[in-house]
């Protein structure tokens, strides 16, 4: 699944075929019809679940009945889809951020339910900012950090892939078949460099293992945490 070790992100993405890929927003737009026709069941494992606690602490937080959540890399929607049942309705403002390619694939399907951008309006701060298994595949992760880190009050940052090292790894990551055919750039974070970018905008509330993602980083010598963060 993972391959090379790469001097920098860009070499990395020299030798993958990269996250715009038609197939991967082919591929979702499939998945998110499914999802709202209902014919495939919508369940939720610990990864959603591991959201969904973190949301509820911030709607308790900010005291507010409708919280405006930007989902930066959020596919087809996955997670509004798969977690609105379990908030009161009318209880999420939902807004992802993606690529060109997938916002084209996904907005005609789940544009009633959802808002399809492809990237942060400027002047608009968000409630929380969603970014779940993203940081990892974007170009300048740590510039990109700090401007979706801008853009929120709170940060949920999960399925993050880090390393107790010294610098970050660069990789490429092969997708499972079953999703869609292509490769990838990846960045394997320093535990202490991305805690110190965190800590330069937010203080971290709250930090957890993605349990379900151990095991296919751990040829990589890897561990995927989340964190819950208060953006200063």
């Amino acid at each position: 699944m993972f391959s090379g070790d790469y001097t920098s992100f860009e070499e990395a993405a020299r030798n993958a075929v990269g996250y715009d890929d038609p197939n991967a927003g082919a591929a979702a737009a499939t998945r998110l019809a499914a999802m709202i026709t209902g014919t495939n069941p919508v369940e939720i494992d610990g990864r959603f679940q591991q959201v969904h606690s973190a949301l509820c602490i911030v709607r308790e937080r900010i005291q507010k009945q409708r919280i405006s959540v930007l989902d930066f890399g959020g596919g087809n929607g996955n997670y509004y889809f798969r977690l609105k049942d379990y908030f009161p309705e009318d209880c999420l403002d939902w807004t992802v951020v993606e690529t060109q390619n997938m916002v084209q694939a996904c907005a005609p399907i789940g544009s009633d339910h959802v808002t399809y951008l492809t990237d942060i309006p400027d002047g608009r701060q968000y409630d929380v900012a969603l970014v779940s298994g993203t940081l990892q595949y974007l170009p300048d992760a740590y510039g990109r950090l700090d401007r979706i880190m801008s853009a929120a009050k709170w940060m949920i940052l999960t399925r993050l892939p880090v390393r107790e090292a010294l610098d970050d790894k660069f990789m490429v990551q092969t997708v499972p078949s079953h999703i869609h055919n292509g490769s990838m750039p990846i960045q394997m974070f320093s535990d202490a460099k991305i805690r110190t970018a965190i800590k330069t905008r937010g203080r971290v509330e709250q930090t957890w293992l993605v349990a379900l993602d151990e095991g296919s980083l751990a040829p990589v010598e890897a561990k995927p945490v989340g964190f819950l963060i208060q953006i200063h």
